[in-house]
């Protein structure tokens, strides 16, 4: 049995997975999932794709092909997620996470990555803090290995989608995408509300949205809405909703989509030996 850790404070309730990818089973306030709970077997079997949430590094959405080049070497990546030919939300989502300094309220979780195909030593935590009314939830990454290092950081939270959920947001643009989701083309839509991407009517919502501000509002019918304020480096939002779902992935990222394959690397950190690169989000609640 998987061991999860129980934070509270308040009317709030956070469960962690720590062996199950460093993820999220549960977050609940006033007795309500804010999250999708885990679904059944999804800690014993480390499915973080069946969690409620799962942390992304050190990068974020795919890689081509699951290669690319730097500091003069070629990197090539397991392609982890079958049948796409591409890597897909970095390397912690897989491993086991070690917690510490666990209290009533907080908790640090921790990978330690010994290079392998991803040819750097690097320290990844998670830092929780559980408030009365949300959480806040910091992820960072420190380069371990001798050379320079490419990072990208993400959060990969799965909400409830009922009908009638609204996504209140800025953003500058989107990128089109292939059957692999691998963008295509990058279309300019200025906009202050992507409700609709919520609820397609004939294909999958899965893209990038540039010109992130870092700030989004999901409002639901039972009238709880949920405030998501994301550091600075958070330029970048994905949003996932299936056709017909009622979950939907709102990600606050670092980079684009393959930013490692992308001319001038865009919202990858170069991380020299010893440099420490974070992303913190904080979720408030009202209503």
């Amino acid at each position: 049995m998987t061991d999860l850790l129980t934070l509270t404070s308040g009317d709030t309730l956070l469960t962690l997975a720590p062996e199950a990818g460093g993820g999220i089973a549960a977050f609940h306030w006033r007795g309500r999932p804010v999250l999708r709970d885990a679904l059944p077997g999804a800690v014993e079997k480390r499915d973080p794709l069946s969690l409620s949430a799962f942390p992304l590094v050190p990068y974020s959405n795919r890689i081509d092909r699951g290669r690319f080049d730097w500091g003069g070497r070629r990197v090539q990546l397991p392609l982890n997620f079958p049948p796409s030919p591409h890597s897909i939300h970095g390397l912690g989502w897989h491993k086991p996470w070690a917690p510490s300094g666990v209290t009533q309220s907080t908790a640090r979780l921790t990978y330690v990555h010994v290079a392998d195909e991803w040819p750097w030593d690097f320290v990844a935590t998670q830092d929780f803090v559980v408030q009365p009314n949300g959480i806040d939830w910091v992820i960072a990454v420190t380069n371990h290995g001798a050379t320079p290092m490419p990072a990208g950081l993400g959060l990969h939270p799965y909400f409830p989608n009922p009908p009638g959920t609204r996504l209140i947001t800025r953003t500058e643009g989107w990128w089109e995408t292939d059957a692999f989701v691998m963008p295509t083309a990058f279309v300019a839509d200025p906009s202050t509300e992507l409700t609709d991407r919520l609820h397609p009517a004939d294909h999958d919502t899965d893209n990038v949205f540039a010109g992130f501000g870092g700030d989004a509002t999901i409002e639901w019918p039972d009238g709880v809405s949920l405030d998501i304020v994301a550091g600075p480096a958070a330029r970048w939002m994905v949003v996932f909703a299936p056709v017909g779902d009622t979950i939907t992935a709102i990600e606050a990222v670092t980079h684009p989509t393959d930013a490692l394959n992308t001319p001038g690397h865009p919202g990858i950190a170069t991380l020299a030996p010893g440099e420490t690169f974070a992303l913190g989000t904080s979720y408030r609640l009202r209503g």
